[in-house]
């Protein structure tokens, strides 16, 4: 199974590159619209970086961090039909019991920001009781920042250590699962929030990137085996 994964993983790394394509021209046409809140982009972008510096020179929040990875855990379980037995969370890891395991299970914590979508939900359920809140959405979107910010700093220090999810199913074929569902939720986000295209042609587009891209890699495979291989006696 390790080897099919493997396989898989390789045969998915042209639509990761896709996938990169399309989020980066989806990026560029919100980025070219005159509407474009720059302010608030800036913003946003302000909090990353202050987390990302944090996370380098300051103690790192890794209780709460440890807390969420295991409750995305337990919600994939729960999305999955599944039930959670036990939950064990301490400053050296955490652990979930339950009655099944699938690679999205344990992948979970890596595709779905917990703490994110949760600042968020709070966001727009403030909106709702306090309109007002909107005057504070500079500061708001700082934090917001912040948080996406030591979500991915927590990530990315996994990603470079023998971190059990990932040799479950093979460090290749988590790492590019990972790589392709964050991308896929960075540009369903950008599109959520500035619609620079109607979804339909983002759809088309992604489509039309993963096509392309595989054509070229069937285009020169070919091209390399008609090169190098003997021709026929």
């Amino acid at each position: 199974m390790n080897w099919i994964r493997l396989f898989f993983a390789l045969a998915l790394w042209p639509g990761v590159w896709a996938t990169g394509r399309c989020f980066a021209g989806l990026l560029r046409s919100a980025a070219a619209t005159p509407t474009f809140p720059w302010w608030a982009a800036s913003c946003f972008g302000a909090g990353w970086a202050a987390a990302g510096l944090a996370y380098l020179y300051l103690p790192k929040p890794r209780d709460l961090y440890v807390l969420g990875h295991e409750l995305t855990h337990a919600l994939a379980v729960w999305l999955s039909g599944g039930k959670v037995h036990s939950l064990q969370v301490g400053g050296k890891g955490g652990r979930v019991v339950s009655d099944r395991t699938s690679a999205w299970i344990t992948l979970a914590p890596y595709i779905l920001p917990l703490y994110p979508f949760l600042a968020g939900i709070l966001w727009l359920a403030g909106l709702q009781a306090w309109p007002r809140l909107t005057d504070f959405h500079l500061p708001f979107l700082a934090i917001w920042g912040a948080v996406w910010g030591y979500h991915y700093a927590f990530t990315l220090d996994l990603l470079r250590t023998r971190q059990p999810d990932f040799l479950v199913y093979g460090r290749i074929f988590s790492l590019t699962v990972i790589a392709l569902s964050n991308l896929l939720l960075a540009t369903g986000l950008i599109w959520s929030f500035f619609r620079p295209v109607p979804f339909s042609l983002l759809i088309t587009e992604l489509g039309q990137n993963w096509v392309w891209v595989y054509t070229q890699g069937v285009h020169s495979i070919s091209g390399l085996l008609l090169r190098y291989l003997p021709p026929p006696a």
